[in-house]
């Protein structure tokens, strides 16, 4: 138990050290969930297979051993909890408890069972390779099975009796771990059943194990019992959220549609136009990626949409973050607004699992069993559709200005998972395209299929990284680009963040707050993530928008000018601070201050949407008629969120009164298509352009 004990505590130990690991959390529960069953199983297994106890005392053993080990596992987490200082001591607690506490009592249990086992053996030595191969053969099985719902389903996140939760992605940060209250349930059903028929179970004259003489029916009525339980709650997994298959989830949602290339599986609520809408997409998608790999599919692309964040995470165990299989021929996202702004990069990577290799499908070493993400993502980026107003390879040239670009060969390994994703994903699409432009879709098809890229170039890894740098630098970008740029990507990995489960935790919980209007506890919020990560100014903004709605205007004025003029802050929130200011100005009629404010932040953006709207700001600053409107509509008023439906009455009577005015047309219809009405916005903008709209950007 001794070396049990010191391993347990030197590994965690060491892993503690590692950003996110310092103290109780998800992380820290991970990583001894991967560590104490281990030990305690072969502890446990190998001392009962030595001293063959009586099965109700190698039980009891099991079970204090697996206290014993993760009771040491978590001091250590305590103790690197005071090092750095505790994010979330009571909830990190709980998840410790529910996750390896929970687990390493199991894995006691187990290695009784394999201890009892490898007592039969003839001798010493076979008895403690036994017991050791038999101890960790428990852990080790739990996990295949993790790996093959894995590889089987839609799902990426892993309920485990050992481990005990895995939410399977890495940018999701808000962790919800309360579906292991239930699962619980069912492991403390198991070891009150392990207890009862150890109780029942008697050692045997010739050392073997067998029912007790003696008629115990209440022993006998509660092992029955706690079996079934333990049983019910495994089968009960769907409903439970413990597990999914394809067809469970196929059931849950209720409907699918069938396209040229792609069915789309969608919640029966959906309207049927906006599905259509959607399937038309995608199959036009699959095309425009066929195109750009020089390649057909002769396979058909199967399109899980969810309601929402919360019917996704629950599915299928990522939130925000989008999933593809390509080896499922299967891509999992959310519904959002049209176009979906994500549909085209996923369904790159099942499109790109026609020349990927191994089991998954994927570009990556030994035969794509170890990924390269770089290259995954990379491509991706790559070939889906535009996003925003500057190319991938235009961002670069701006990390590179900043001296923000990493090095390729970091980025084409799993050190990619160790960059800020928005840097990782942006460069190496860049790469990707410009490996594409200059060589053609074959070579990528043959890098993505596990050739090394210098021999299909013919050029080393540092070569194309010169000359990749050499065509970045033929672009030419604006200071607004590199303002963007900085905002964009001068930002730290998840690994690099103080608390960042807690903190975004706190933020989602604000902003909810917020959208319903509970102001004051929203500002608490944001409070509380500011005391855990006091560098991310933004939030110092949220809280001085926040104020500003309850009334607290000289308080939330006073911090965003102070937030503005600090220059330790950075620009993009400094800029933010000053488009605050610039809303308040207008609702409260100053529209010289506020045309002041909006027109220093318009140079320094480079986003249209974003430019758009401040000139449309700007159009009511400067047109007394249109300003309560806009104000209505983008701002809000009476320390009231934007009125959308007032401010539709409020546009309207602006059109009827100024029939000649595309502008109001033009908010209308622009309402329209968010609401997804599209027959309505399109007779809207017809209007609009039919009428006079002096802005350029509107009118383009």
């Amino acid at each position: 138990m001794r070396i049990g004990l010191g391993l347990t505590i030197a590994l965690l130990g060491a892993v503690g050290f590692l950003p996110l690991f310092g103290g109780p959390g998800y992380e820290s529960a991970l990583a001894a969930g991967l560590v104490v069953p281990f030990v305690v199983a072969v502890v446990t297994a190998i001392e009962v297979a030595a001293y063959r106890p009586e099965p109700l005392e190698a039980v009891t053993k099991g079970l204090s051993n697996g206290a014993l080990v993760v009771g040491a596992a978590f001091l250590t987490s305590l103790a690197h909890g005071l090092r750095e200082g505790f994010c979330d001591a009571a909830g990190g607690s709980a998840h410790f408890a529910l996750g390896p506490g929970a687990g390493a009592l199991v894995a006691g249990v187990w290695g009784a069972c394999a201890g009892a086992f490898a007592s039969r053996m003839s001798t010493r030595r076979r008895r403690r390779a036994a017991a050791v191969i038999g101890g960790i053969f428990g852990p080790i099985a739990s996990i295949g099975v993790s790996v093959y719902r894995f590889y089987t389903s839609p799902m990426i996140f892993a309920y485990d009796p050992f481990v005990g939760f895995f939410s399977g992605t890495l940018y999701d940060t808000v962790i919800d771990y309360t579906g292991l209250l239930s699962y619980r349930a069912g492991t403390a059903s198991t070891l009150v059943a392990a207890l009862a028929l150890g109780a029942l179970l008697t050692r045997t004259e010739s050392g073997g194990i067998a029912l007790s003489r003696r008629p115990r029916p209440a022993l006998s009525i509660v092992f029955a019992a706690s079996l079934f339980a333990s049983l019910a709650v495994t089968a009960s997994g769907p409903k439970l959220g413990h597990w999914h298959t394809s067809a469970t989830i196929a059931r849950a949602l209720g409907a699918s549609f069938e396209g040229a290339r792609c069915t789309v599986l969608y919640p029966s609520g959906f309207e049927t136009d906006d599905i259509r809408r959607f399937t038309r997409d995608c199959d036009a998608h699959v095309g425009a990626a066929e195109r750009w790999f020089g390649t057909k599919v002769p396979f058909r692309i199967t399109v899980f949409l969810f309601a929402d964040t919360e019917q996704k995470a629950s599915f299928m165990g990522a939130a925000g973050t989008y999933i593809a299989k390509p080896w499922r021929r299967e891509t999992y996202i959310q519904a959002g607004a049209y176009p979906h702004p994500v549909l085209g990069h996923e369904l790159v990577h099942v499109v790109a699992g026609h020349v990927g290799r191994g089991p998954f499908a994927i570009a990556g070493a030994f035969g794509g069993i170890v990924p390269d993400p770089g290259l995954i993502e990379g491509v991706a980026v790559a070939a889906s559709p535009r996003d925003g107003d500057l190319t991938p390879a235009e961002w670069a040239k701006a990390m590179k200005d900043l001296e923000l670009l990493p090095r390729l060969q970091s980025l084409f390994t799993l050190g990619f998972l160790g960059h800020n994703s928005s840097v990782a994903y942006t460069v190496s699409g860049a790469f990707v395209g410009y490996i594409h432009e200059r060589f053609g879709a074959e070579a990528v098809r043959d890098w993505y299929g596990g050739r090394d890229l210098p021999s299909i170039t013919g050029a080393s890894w540092a070569d194309l990284e010169r000359d990749w740098h050499a065509d970045l630098d033929r672009a030419e970008l604006s200071d607004a680009a590199r303002a963007q740029a900085k905002a964009r990507f001068d930002r730290p990995a998840i690994f690099g963040r103080r608390c960042p489960h807690v903190v975004d935790a706190c933020k989602e919980r604000a902003d909810e707050l917020r959208g319903r209007g509970d102001f004051d506890r929203a500002i608490a919020e944001y409070k509380a993530a500011l005391e855990l990560d006091p560098g991310d100014a933004s939030l110092k903004v949220a809280i001085a928008r926040s104020a500003l709605r309850v009334g607290r205007t000289d308080e939330a004025l006073t911090m965003l000018r102070s937030i503005a003029a600090n220059e330790e802050e950075p620009r993009h929130v400094r800029d933010k601070a000053l488009e605050e200011l610039g809303d308040a100005a207008l609702a409260a009629g100053d529209g010289t201050a506020a045309e002041q404010y909006y027109r220093e932040v318009m140079g320094r953006l480079v986003d249209e949407d974003a430019l758009r709207t401040l000139e449309v700001k700007i159009a009511a600053a400067k047109d007394p008629r249109s300003r309560p409107a806009i104000v209505e509509l983008l701002i809000g008023t009476s320390g009231r969120a934007p009125d959308k439906i007032r401010a539709i009455e409020m546009l309207a009577t602006w059109s009827a009164e100024a029939p000649e005015d595309g502008l109001p047309h033009y908010l209308i219809g622009r309402h329209y298509i968010s609401a997804a009405r599209f027959d309505e916005a399109a007779e809207r903008l017809d209007r609009a352009l039919g009428g006079h709209i002096a802005l350029a950007r509107v009118r383009a």
